[in-house]
């Protein structure tokens, strides 16, 4: 629990940033369910509830962009305290999770005085930042992640298109066979959007992508396969009912795609299979194609 405290003192830190220094910003607390998550290792499905803090804050020079995640799964996706290798177990509850990440895009025009603008790009930004992991499963994932590169911003009406491209390198631990792993250097294709339209009631189209590279051998000795993750939402505008000002509360489904989770290759293994054989649920990594419900509140 040590790494989740750490975590959550993170969080504290980066919810006490000043917005008084930024041009703009925009900050929400939001909410997600689903019963259709997986995790690598599990048979089936996972109910998991998702409480978020995220904020994005504009200044003279580009934008920083900041995302918490804390996640607390159900029984059948126990907490590290299962001595039945990982799986569902008798009184012992489902684990937590918490999950940062850390973005800041300079603006290359404004750091240069130039124009940079050409055909449907806006702006050209050079993006860098870190992803934290801490969850206390079998698995016992402790993510620490830096990236870099490139990324364009597209001209949109009534919202926003970013594309980028860099590499970034990982260190991560595997509970199960208790390794630190280191691994190599990896090309990242991002992008995020979000788009606001009117259809009787003020709605956005948003979401963000990303596609991992290879990033060498895994911690059980097994090389890693190019990972596809993302979420997207369609968000409707309830501001109006509660008394607030547009934009202040919404609530839509969600929708969450994770191919080769971790750079593990999709495997559905038999539920029959002993993990301490080798040839268990831990070789299970299903594709996770899971329906959420959302919400978020903007202040």
């Amino acid at each position: 629990m040590k790494k989740l405290t750490l975590a959550a003192l993170g969080i504290i830190a980066l919810a006490a940033l000043p917005a008084s220094a930024a041009n703009w910003s925009d900050t929400f607390v939001g909410y997600q369910y689903s019963n259709q998550f997986r995790d690598p290792g599990l048979v089936g499905t996972q109910v998991k509830n998702r409480l978020e803090l995220s904020g994005v804050y504009g200044w003279d020079y580009g934008t920083n962009f900041f995302d918490v995640n804390m996640l607390s799964a159900s029984k059948s996706s126990p907490a590290s305290n299962s001595t039945n290798q990982g799986q569902p177990q008798a009184g012992v509850p489902g684990n937590t999770e918490v999950y940062v990440v850390y973005r800041s895009s300079f603006d290359l025009g404004k750091i240069f005085k130039t124009n940079m603008k050409f055909g449907p790009v806006r702006e050209v930004d050079f993006t860098v930042g870190f992803d934290f992991d801490s969850q206390d499963n079998y698995f016992a994932s402790n993510k620490k992640l830096m990236i870099a590169g490139p990324q364009v911003g597209f001209d949109i009406k009534n919202g926003f298109w970013n594309l980028g491209i860099g590499g970034a390198r990982e260190a991560n631990y595997n509970g199960v066979v208790q390794k630190e792993v280191l691994f190599k250097t990896q090309y990242v294709v991002w992008t995020s959007w979000g788009k606001h339209f009117d259809i009787g009631i003020p709605a956005e189209f948003k979401g963000w992508m990303n596609y991992v590279g290879p990033k060498g051998k895994d911690g059980f000795g097994v090389e890693t396969k190019a990972e596809t993750v993302g979420d997207m939402y369609l968000m409707f505008d309830f501001s109006g009912i509660f008394g607030r000002k547009h934009g202040a509360f919404l609530i839509g489904p969600g929708f969450e795609y994770w191919n080769n989770k971790f750079g593990g290759v999709n495997f559905s293994a038999p539920a029959a299979f002993d993990p301490r054989t080798g040839k268990g649920p831990w070789n299970n990594n299903e594709r996770t194609t899971a329906l959420m419900l959302a919400a978020e509140f903007h202040f």
